[in-house]
């Protein structure tokens, strides 16, 4: 497991949401894409792309529809030859210390007018709100590096039945997200809400949505 947040099972109905932003011809640099690729490969299935994929994992075997593939911690500073049209990562923030040493990589590894992508779960979720309510931990948001549930009582058995941990290490808000991507330098152009229950609801109120995916770019 990348403990990074990499290889997430993520739904490709959450990766579809941010294709409308990546053209054909668009060069694309993902970050913490573990070793399953599935955001890369549904994304070529349908956008003519140079994708570029960078995790701490090695892989055995870079797959076809990657242009290149660079073993390299997202909490380590670094700049690529060249700039990218569009820079992503997915449910990967929440699982790191220096998130702002992923945001600068974010904006010294983008275009000047390119977009950047994202996903992270929404610790201001109406999921979470009720969670706290009732005094329970929040799901999304662990104690224990060994076993995942402690303190979330029903709401972790509904939602994690086999209590593995998912090292989370950062609780961020809808709020929060937007104040430190400003702070870094992002324009924030779209924000859509996703979950796999209420799925209309969520993307319209993205503020109380268990995900948020941001759509930036640079001020």
């Amino acid at each position: 497991m990348n403990l990074q947040g990499g290889d997430n099972s993520l739904s490709i109905e959450l990766y579809r949401l941010t294709f409308p932003f990546i053209k054909d011809g668009d060069s694309v640099l993902n970050l913490g894409c573990g070793f399953r690729f599935i955001f890369e490969e549904s994304l070529s299935e349908i956008r003519n792309v140079a994708i570029t994929s960078v995790d701490l994992n090695c892989v055995a075997k870079k797959p076809s529809f990657i242009k290149e593939f660079i073993k390299q911690s997202v909490e380590d500073g670094f700049l690529l030859e060249k700039r990218f049209d569009v820079v992503t990562f997915f449910e990967l923030i929440e699982h790191i210390d220096k998130t702002d040493i992923l945001l600068k990589n974010c904006f010294n590894n983008l275009k000047t007018d390119g977009y950047l992508i994202f996903s992270f779960p929404n610790l201001a979720s109406i999921y979470a709100r009720i969670e706290l309510l009732l005094g329970f931990q929040p799901h999304i948001l662990e104690v224990s590096n060994e076993f995942a549930n402690f303190g979330t009582g029903i709401f972790g058995r509904l939602n994690n039945k086999t209590n593995k941990t998912i090292h989370h290490i950062r609780g961020i808000t809808h709020k929060a997200m937007k104040e430190v991507a400003n702070y870094h330098g992002f324009k924030i152009i779209k924000i859509i809400g996703y979950g796999h229950r209420f799925k209309k609801l969520f993307y319209f109120f993205p503020a109380i949505a268990p995900v948020n995916i941001f759509i930036c770019k640079e001020k």
